[in-house]
């Protein structure tokens, strides 16, 4: 899935999940099933090299590096990132020629999208020498790509040591990272390049040169330096004198970030790739955002606190950005102020109860921060008839009673109305419901995601396919498989069952039952 739809599973409209890290979630996932035509190829793509089945291994292998993305041609994001990808190449080439930047059509070359576990689109994938590294979890825009590819092929800090070069540098970062040092050796240097190399998203600069040192704030060697170039915001330097690995590291985290963010398209890479998995939104009037405010004085006073441990989000409700928030959490019709609270990794999210305060903004934030906050799930009301085409439909409130029966085995769907995924998927899930009909001991069931929660059950991106066996305490299985077909999801349910059963032959009369037995290809 893609990043703007990471705010998705969140908010259910924005970004999608997967295309950048299986981890981070998002509030917006809806343009990621645009079903637009592709825009044609032309010449702005022609640095990016094309892979199919039977040059990948050619190229890759002979690469020292390479960033490849899978995609699909209807793909909304793949369609934003095509200019970002094609621009990033060509700056590339003459920036670092052992670089190949490609992509491959998933949807054309489906067994190099198996292999590599594609799931949403764009997926971005790391190759050092031939062999898959990691994943992509950086910025979407052009510079963002140059600069994190040059980090992961160069030095971890650039060395600057003349003031303009800082000066430069700055206007082309919101943050830069300035480490001071009599030489480049010794333990407060050793760290100092740990420090760069673990947070590959911001630019670390080195300097032996005393000027480049004062007009970063710092006046003894072995220190560092942050300085902020945020947009409306001042120019700001805080520093650090003593180089400890996980406390430089602490440091630089808290600091990379505004104190608040408001929740917008462009600021999703900061919200969600900040490597601060929980987060607060403060969803609330222009009037109340205005600084100078009582709300937003008492939650920057509260941000100052927790930097470092929570993302600090504002989401004016009554502008544009608004809707994913005010979707995914319900509040449309809502008194505002409303402050939540979300756990990217988790999938979780939190609401404050009390009336908003200093105080009560505080505690929200401290059990939101330790983890002792408690949970909020939201659920459809439950069907008068459950069965759609065979399928059992699952809501929050009825999750208990079906999905953790335990004397069933269930095959659970987590979907969204809008994912083009999980429409190509409906039919064959129909199947699979016929399929199965006439086995009492397996439930197939189906969720929307978007409307249904529970703290059971973990989607990561649309569609999830979740087996919960029967019996007590048995743990869900995951289907991690590319391949969705009627074979592999009946293969899948055969494999984990704890109940023995028979599935009809087929043309027998039960079998027949169904409106569309599976074709010979299917079968087992």
């Amino acid at each position: 899935m893609s990043r703007w739809s990471l705010l998705a599973l969140l908010l259910g409209l924005l970004l999608v999940a997967a295309p950048f890290s299986k981890h981070r979630l998002a509030w917006a996932d809806e343009y990621d099933d645009d079903d637009d035509e592709a825009a044609p190829a032309d010449d702005d793509e022609k640095d990016v090299v094309v892979l199919t089945t039977s040059n990948f291994d050619d190229i890759i292998k002979k690469s020292k590096y390479a960033l490849v993305e899978f995609y699909a041609p209807w793909c909304g994001h793949c369609k934003s990132l095509k200019p970002h990808y094609a621009s990033a190449a060509t700056s590339l080439k003459t920036a670092a020629p052992d670089v190949v930047i490609a992509k491959v059509d998933a949807t054309v070359e489906e067994s190099l999208g198996s292999k590599f576990g594609i799931q949403g689109y764009p997926s971005l994938k790391w190759f050092v020498d031939g062999e898959l590294a990691e994943d992509y979890n950086g910025p979407r825009d052009a510079a963002g790509i140059v600069g994190w590819v040059k980090k992961k092929t160069g030095p971890p800090a650039e060395t600057v040591n003349e003031v303009d070069k800082l000066t430069e540098l700055e206007g082309e970062n919101d943050v830069v990272v300035v480490g001071y040092f009599s030489a480049f050796e010794g333990e407060a240097f050793d760290t100092f390049i740990a420090v760069a190399k673990k947070l590959d998203k911001v630019a670390f600069v080195q300097t032996t040169s005393a000027a480049v040192a004062q007009a970063a704030g710092l006046e003894a060697p072995g220190s560092l330096a942050v300085v902020k170039n945020f947009p409306g915001e001042s120019r700001a330097v805080v520093t650090l004198s003593e180089l400890d690995e996980e406390k430089a590291s602490e440091f630089v985290l808290s600091e990379r970030l505004p104190l608040t963010i408001p929740f917008n398209k462009a600021n999703t890479e900061k919200i969600f790739n900040s490597g601060i998995a929980r987060q607060l939104i403060l969803w609330a009037s222009a009037d109340d955002l205005e600084a100078g405010s009582e709300v937003i004085t008492a939650y920057k006073e509260v941000a100052v606190q927790f930097k470092g441990k929570l993302v600090f989000v504002v989401v004016n409700n009554e502008g544009e950005d608004a809707d994913p928030v005010t979707n995914f959490f319900g509040l449309k019709g809502s008194a505002s102020p409303v402050l939540l609270g979300f756990h990217a990794e988790k999938a979780t999210k939190f609401k404050l109860q009390e009336p908003f305060s200093r105080e009560s903004v505080e505690k929200f934030a401290e059990s939101v921060a330790d983890g002792t906050a408690q949970p909020e799930y939201k659920s459809q009301p439950i069907p008068e008839d459950p069965l759609e085409d065979g399928v059992h439909v699952v809501v929050g409130k009825s999750f208990e009673s079906v999905v953790l029966d335990t004397t069933k085995d269930v095959l659970l769907e987590v979907y969204a109305p809008w994912c083009g995924h999980c429409k190509k998927l409906e039919p064959t899930y129909k199947k699979l419901a016929k399929r199965f009909k006439k086995v009492s001991s397996v439930v197939i069931a189906k969720m929307d995601g978007t409307e249904n929660e529970h703290p059971a059950v973990e989607a990561k991106g649309f569609p999830t396919i979740i087996f919960y066996p029967a019996g007590e305490g048995a743990k869900p299985i995951t289907f991690e498989g590319g391949d969705r077909s009627l074979k592999s999801l009946t293969k899948f349910i055969k494999a984990h069952a704890t109940i023995p059963y028979e599935l009809p032959k087929k043309g027998s009369a039960e079998d027949s039952a169904s409106e569309e037995a599976p074709s010979a290809k299917d079968e087992l």
